[in-house]
């Protein structure tokens, strides 16, 4: 399977651009997926600022393959409201059409695929047909990333929905942690049938706990303020016994690296890896510079271990 692997932007939250920059070029990353957050939050990116960016990327030889945005949640919002996330779109436009970034993470909205109403769920795609025509006049893609609690959370829900929007420029992330949370699968079936959607893959870990005990252990429900801070969340309507999880290292939690592997190798799949983990400060994980190493040794061992098993044919 030949790939390019990718860090994320998500270890570098609590810190620069600069520093993100310079660990991915140093360890060895061959692209990056910068964030929508602090300075970038929003998308008020000064021309000059983002042509600064645009210079640090070519002196590392990094590609940027995706904004990580916090950018759309159509069906959550009001129409006023969903004027201003276009807005925000078109501003996310300048910057990557300036730093040379072919794809944009856009977010149909944060409510249950079994819960939205046919209203909302109309006014999502509508929506995002028209941010997915904006981003075609700059060549970019506009990309989802399947996610438990949005109109998106499994494959069946995901096809729909891109089925109705209908633009060739619109695709998928696959992210098997969060379909892992719904809980739905993730394997070998499920990449086959999303083969013609998919732009690009998220690598992290977790596990799911008997309980909250562990100091580190955050529930299930824990998306809806933490997506909160960016977008409107509508949780599911029933209420359900709480469940718990914790971050762990790539290959040393829940999911079934070897399959989602395999899913890919079946596929021809020769997109982008992009490393998404996290560590919470003062956790067991490590964070920032040793994170990023960690998972790019990791994923390069994971990968060899798959090659050398036979996984990867």
């Amino acid at each position: 399977m030949k790939a390019t692997i990718v860090l994320g932007g998500n270890m570098y939250d609590d810190s620069t651009i600069e520093h993100f920059l310079q660990d991915a070029a140093a360890i060895g990353y061959e692209g990056v997926e910068i964030r929508g957050v602090g300075e970038l939050k929003d998308g008020h990116i000064p021309q000059e600022r983002a042509e600064q960016i645009k210079a640090m990327l070519d002196s590392y030889k990094l590609t940027p393959t995706n904004l990580s945005l916090f950018a759309g949640g159509f069906a959550c919002n009001t129409e006023e409201e969903n004027e201003e996330e276009v807005r925000k779109w078109a501003r996310y436009l300048d910057f990557a059409a300036t730093i040379g970034c072919g794809m944009m993470r856009l977010n149909p909205g944060f409510v249950h695929s079994a819960e939205a109403s046919k209203a909302d769920y109309a006014k999502a795609v509508r929506r995002f047909q028209q941010c997915a025509d904006m981003a075609g006049e700059r060549h970019i893609r506009a990309v989802i990333e399947m996610h438990h609690g949005t109109l998106c959370d499994t494959a069946d829900a995901s096809i729909a929905f891109l089925e109705s929007v209908g633009r060739s420029n619109v695709g998928l992330i696959l992210d098997p942690v969060n379909l892992y949370q719904v809980p739905t699968e993730y394997g070998i079936s499920t990449i086959e049938r999303l083969k013609p959607y998919l732009f690009n893959v998220h690598i992290k870990d977790i596990v799911e706990l008997k309980g909250s005990e562990y100091p580190w252990a955050f529930g299930y429900s824990d998306y809806v303020p933490h997506i909160g801070r960016y977008h409107r969340v509508i949780p599911k309507s029933c209420s359900e016994e709480e469940r718990y999880f914790c971050h762990r290292l790539i290959n040393q939690g829940g999911i079934d690296w070897y399959e989602v592997f395999r899913g890919l190798e079946r596929i021809a799949y020769s997109g982008y890896l992009t490393i998404e983990s996290v560590s919470k400060p003062g956790s067991d994980l490590p964070a920032h510079t040793e994170l990023a190493r960690q998972c790019y040794n990791d994923l390069q061992h994971l990968l060899q271990i798959t090659a050398d098993k036979g996984v990867l044919r």
